[in-house]
């Protein structure tokens, strides 16, 4: 039974390449006459003195396809699971960040039934912006913020050209450009090997690809886009600071959520963005605001206390720390 909410960081790929980093990871599986109806990837985080976090990027205990009491059966049967490795692995804690929106009282009751409490930290983005891509290419356009429209076809009006990358070395055209945008918005990028390791993973197994901007065969920008079910992430974007007044970034997109309508894909997800004005990502959350997705709000990081004694030390350290 397929999940109504398959995301990139529960795929097959995702846990591939968290091994490939060196991570440990563990994928369960909860099986009704042999079909799969819950699944989930999770992932080791180290702590200090051998310690660890067990960690579900936004996996879910709840298929919303079940029944309830088959819902209580498989969430029990993950939940006891976890808590084995969790003993094997001197585990504090588990986490999850369910793909779940706020108002989802059903997926928050049974949570709430299990013990899980509300995170004071978010590792995922809790807010997002989504995009339908049912209407028309006109539609879109004509549903786009004006300046954003303009910023498309000026773009392509000065000849900047999309093109998919076609070589797992052209990953570093992204991580020189990553360079200077993290030097201009000063802000620390992944190491490059996290960005060179997920490319060649996920590219290889169809779930990511890199979209390039080029002006006079240089290139100006480039962003990398997932997709996994019928969802397409815009994961990670970087531009020169040079020629920064083709708008580049704008056409980068549009090409991306076209490419994306073309697959058959029907949302496009703009990751993260925040609500507030005043936030440090103010500026990213108005340019991808200005093609006018919906934002939704998820309902946040859950924790499992899997030690207790040790869970409260942790989260008093935590608190102090922030």
């Amino acid at each position: 039974m397929a999940r109504p909410d398959a995301h990139f960081l529960q795929s097959w790929a995702w846990g591939e390449f968290h091994e490939a980093l060196g991570h440990k990871i563990w994928r369960l599986a909860v099986e009704d006459d042999s079909e799969i109806i819950n699944q989930l990837l999770i992932i080791k985080m180290p702590l200090p003195l051998g310690q660890s976090i067990l960690y579900s990027p936004r996996g879910n205990l709840v298929n919303k396809k079940l029944s309830a009491h088959a819902q209580q059966q498989s969430t029990k049967l993950l939940i006891d699971e976890i808590k084995k490795i969790g003993e094997r692995e001197r585990s504090i804690l588990f986490r999850i960040d369910p793909g779940a929106f706020v108002g989802d009282s059903v997926t928050a009751s049974l949570y709430r039934s299990q013990s899980f409490k509300r995170s004071r930290k978010n590792i995922q983005p809790k807010h997002s912006l989504i995009l339908n891509l049912s209407p028309s290419e006109e539609t879109l356009l004509g549903r786009m913020k004006p300046k954003t429209r303009y910023n498309i076809r000026l773009a392509a009006k000065h000849g900047t050209e999309i093109k998919r990358a076609d070589s797992p070395d052209q990953i570093s055209i992204f991580i020189n450009l990553t360079r200077e945008t993290a030097g201009r918005d000063k802000f620390k990028p992944h190491p490059v090997k996290y960005y060179k390791t997920q490319f060649e993973v996920l590219n290889k197994a169809g779930v990511q690809e890199l979209f390039i901007a080029y002006h006079q065969t240089k290139p100006i920008a480039a962003i990398l886009v997932n997709t996994f079910g019928n969802i397409a992430t815009y994961v990670h974007g970087a531009s020169s600071n040079e020629s920064r007044n083709l708008m580049a970034p704008h056409l980068l997109q549009f090409a991306a959520i076209l490419k994306s309508k073309d697959k058959g894909i029907t949302t496009y997800d703009f990751w993260g963005y925040h609500p507030s004005p005043n936030h440090p990502w103010a500026g990213i959350s108005r340019f991808k605001q200005g093609f006018s997705p919906q934002p939704v709000e998820y309902i946040g990081m859950l924790e499992l206390p899997l030690n207790s004694l040790l869970y409260k030390l942790y989260t008093w350290v935590d608190w102090l720390k922030n």
